[in-house]
């Protein structure tokens, strides 16, 4: 071992600060689930006004966008140049976030967008700290099971049948509560027809007796499901007619998200046209 290895405190210049508490604020965003000036201050032990330069630094670079006073900040995908063990929203869901932040602006409500992964639905994106009825802190990154949750459903429905078929093997084989619901094919079938019927999922009742949540897929083709839009609310606070509202408002919204994904991620187009996102409800 050389001396300089030995010892790496003989140096003939000291630490740039600025550099430290820069790298140091960038491994503790890629710790949280929402991002604020405060909690950075508080982790990292830099004064709120270091953390605020550092933050807007980040942005103007493109590594960060700040989404509101309340919200706090966001990770852009250029993160991923300074980590290959990034752990931020896939393009997909960055992309997507957008509008259900817009929704909950709009609405109030809390929205989220979801993707699958292996087996279950994990929450990608949650406008929950923009949203005043929010029942819950977070849902960031939460996991959820392809039965019994709305975006699982919501999922199952609408994607091709041989993709179905497949997720309904590794379905049987896992030991979530949630799918004592589903006790034979005529139940699996049943709530998948009646979702299709419908147009969006519905969480089953038994999970939550005080809030409720209803899903659409976002579609980039037929069959071709790259995520779910959620929505989540108290049983009380929403009659029947406003929940159907709600998911028409839903099913608009992931109809335009699909078309915007069509062309962000160059998908192939026909006769010209980007592949329809279109949500049939009886296809």
């Amino acid at each position: 071992m050389s001396q300089d290895a030995a010892e790496p405190s003989k140096r003939s210049y000291a630490n740039v600060v600025a550099v430290e508490r820069v790298l140091t604020v960038i491994e503790a965003i890629n710790r949280m689930p929402v991002i604020t000036v405060q909690r950075i201050s508080a982790e990292c032990s830099i004064p709120g006004p270091s953390v605020v330069r550092i933050l807007e630094t980040l942005c103007s670079q493109g590594y960060l966008v700040h989404l509101s006073r309340r919200a706090g900040y966001a990770l852009t995908s250029r993160i991923r140049a300074l980590s290959a063990g990034f752990q931020g929203p896939p393009m997909v869901a960055e992309v997507l976030g957008r509008y259900a932040d817009q929704l909950t602006q709009k609405h109030l409500w809390p929205f989220s967008i979801a993707t699958l992964e292996e087996d279950s639905m994990v929450i990608q994106h949650s406008s929950i700290p923009l949203s005043p009825l929010a029942h819950v802190r977070t849902t960031l990154h939460r996991k959820l099971p392809l039965i019994g949750r709305a975006h699982g459903i919501a999922y199952l429905s609408f994607c091709s049948s041989m993709e179905r078929y497949h997720l309904a093997r590794l379905v049987a084989t896992e030991g979530y509560p949630e799918t004592s619901a589903i006790r034979s094919g005529s139940d699996w079938r049943k709530m998948i027809m009646e979702t299709r019927r419908r147009g969006y999922a519905i969480r089953p009742r038994g999970i939550d007796p005080s809030t409720s949540s209803i899903a659409v897929p976002i579609l980039i083709a037929p069959g071709r499901v790259v995520a779910t839009l959620g929505m989540t609310f108290f049983r009380r606070a929403l009659r029947q007619a406003q929940v159907t509202t709600y998911a028409e408002t839903l099913r608009d919204t992931a109809r335009r998200a699909g078309t915007e994904l069509v062309e962000a991620l160059g998908i192939r187009t026909v006769n010209g046209l980007p592949i329809s996102a279109e949500i049939n409800p009886q296809s």
